[in-house]
This record gives structure tokens, sequence and C-alpha cells, in this order.
């Protein structure tokens, strides 16, 4: 993934060149964290950001964001897929493991 994101930063460095205008970073986990409030309306919210390589449980704290806990082995996002790529279910796994989930008849409900 290390050269695919370097070509990208350094073709977004060129195009800001060019195109005389500033280059601002963004943090990939607040981006879809931001985007689930305006969408939700949430205010404040813990959030668990499961995609593909990082798990992250945080919280906006002080005009920041807080990362309270996060993964060091494989990523709930990589064992989904891998568990959906096992079954035959196209990838990314998530959104199809989910309608399923959710279309599913045969479960227990846990107190």
């Amino acid at each position: 993934m290390g050269p695919c994101l370097r070509t990208g930063a350094t073709v977004a460095r060129a195009l800001a060149s060019y195109l005389d205008v500033p280059l601002v970073g963004a943090n990939h986990l607040v981006a879809h964290i931001e985007i689930g409030k305006l969408t939700t309306g949430a205010k404040d919210p813990v959030t668990l950001f499961v995609s593909g390589g990082s798990t992250v449980v945080s919280a906006f704290e002080a005009r920041r964001y807080r990362i309270f806990g996060e993964t060091l082995d494989i990523a709930v996002g990589n064992c989904i897929d891998v568990f959906a790529r096992e079954v035959g279910l196209l990838h990314p796994g998530g959104p199809h493991v989910e309608r399923l989930a959710r279309e599913g008849k045969n479960y227990i409900r846990l107190p």
C-alpha cells in the first residue's frame, strides 16, 4: 500500500503546485467519522471505525479526536473481508455480510 500512497501524495503535490492552490491534509479516519456525523446528525459520538486495515474506538474530546483503543493484530474489517471471501461473497465483504445479517431469520437474541 505504501507505493500507492506515495504516488497519490506526489500527484496531489504536483496538482496543487500546478494549480497554485493549497494542499490540505486530512485524516482518513476522522473524515469517515465526520461524514457519519453529518449523515446521521450524531453529536459527539463514541465511534467504532472498522475499515480494511483499521479498527479504532474513538471520540471527540477537548477539541480533538481521542483514540481509546485499536487493534494490534488483524483488524475487524480485514477479518470480515477474509470471512466473506471464504464463504464466496464479493469484495468488500462488509456490506454483503451486513445485508445477509439484516435479512437473516435464524438467530438467537442475547439478553
